[in-house]
């Protein structure tokens, strides 16, 4: 293992170690303090942090099984989530980890709505790969709230709600920074399936949340290779 590989692992079991306890999966767990002089201290350089940050990929296909202590993994994940940026401090972030049934009955019926839109086979296929996800957590946001009472909307730059879906997106990806850390890939699905009101009723979401995404782990089948970004003058300097 070389060096920097080896100060990635020790870091983030730093950081695991300092964060996690059990808690709930479905319910939101608090936050801790960290001690960032701790989990730094002649242990993790900018270098490392940006290898796990410019090396993780998104996978697209996964061992049949998950691997032990994946549950461990996945709550240290959650734990790491939930330290994501947040404004208004709402933490309006919520993880649905789905069983076989549950998931099982979000793939058939994601294969209807691929029948009716492409056909029997094209759902067949679907349903199919589907059934090979092993591991499925639903990220949902909960719906935002003024003051006053009245819902807020997406479509004001300043409100609530764009505040809370920015915070739940920053939140999905430290929980899949952490997992690939940990040897577990993952895979954001943002489908139809997702904003269908029979998803909502299958995974037993309340009223005032929404889904930002589904999320496939497990251990990679197959490491796809780091795609070297095309746009490199993303930086604009102003006097």
């Amino acid at each position: 293992m070389s060096k920097a590989a080896l100060r990635i692992v020790l870091f983030w079991k730093v950081v695991l170690n300092a964060t996690v306890q059990s808690f709930p999966t479905f319910l939101q767990p608090s936050r801790k303090p960290l001690s960032l002089e701790s989990a730094t201290s002649s242990i993790i350089t900018q270098e490392d942090v940006d290898v796990i940050l410019r090396s993780r990929r998104t996978i697209s296909s996964f061992e049949p099984t998950l691997p032990d202590g994946w549950e461990e993994k996945l709550e240290a994940a959650i734990e790491s989530a939930i330290h994501a940026p947040n404004h208004k401090r709402t933490e309006p972030w919520r993880f649905h980890l789905l069983g076989k049934e549950t998931s099982r009955k979000i793939c058939e019926l994601n294969a209807e709505i691929v029948t009716k839109s492409k056909g029997e086979k094209a759902g067949q296929r679907k349903l199919e790969r589907w059934l090979t996800m092993p591991g499925w957590l639903v990220v949902t946001c909960m719906k935002s709230e003024n003051d006053d009472g009245t819902s807020d909307s997406m479509e004001k730059p300043t409100s609530l709600a764009r505040e809370d879906y920015a915070a739940v997106c920053c939140a999905i990806q430290n929980l899949s920074l952490s997992l690939y850390a940990a040897g577990l890939g993952t895979k954001w699905t943002t489908g139809k399936v997702n904003f269908d009101k029979r998803f909502d009723e299958i995974v037993g979401l309340s009223p005032n949340e929404y889904v930002v995404g589904t999320i496939w782990f497990g251990t990679p089948a197959k490491n796809p290779k780091t795609v070297e970004r095309k746009r490199k003058d993303v930086l604009i300097r102003h006097d």
